[in-house]
């Protein structure tokens, strides 16, 4: 909810917080509505979470297109979307089940890589040395 949390009233199917993590948000969700930006686009992968995109500057054109392109995410414009394709990405991607399998799959090979922990561990090997 950021920094206005104490004005914003969440309808009672919804919870928030000023802050929240969003690594342990994204395992909970169905599906990830993002500016495309790396941190969410990455962690949407990791998690194996569908995505819709809507790109606003720099890098988030390229892995917007890149995720549309692979199939797993819906690219919108953030400008000019339609109520029409909107609603139409939030309906199908969740209830896509190849594109489920699909993701589940990149996420596995993504978590079973246990890239933080290698990351952490070269990081302490290149301090110590």
């Amino acid at each position: 909810m950021g920094p206005l949390h104490e004005e914003i009233e969440l309808p009672p199917t919804m919870w928030g917080a000023e802050f929240l993590p969003q690594t342990s948000v994204l395992p909970l969700v169905d599906l990830v509505i993002t500016h495309g930006g790396n941190n969410t686009t990455t962690e949407a992968l990791h998690f194996g979470k569908p995505m819709v995109l809507l790109p606003l500057f720099w890098d988030q054109y390229d892995n917007a297109q890149r995720m549309a392109e692979l199939g797993y995410g819906v690219r919108l414009d953030p400008y000019s979307f339609t109520d029409a394709q909107l609603h139409g990405a939030l309906d199908r991607l969740p209830a896509d089940t190849a594109l489920r399998r699909t993701l589940d799959e990149a996420g596995g090979t993504i978590r079973a890589r246990d890239g933080l922990r290698r990351a952490a561990d070269l990081i302490e090997r290149s301090a110590a040395g």
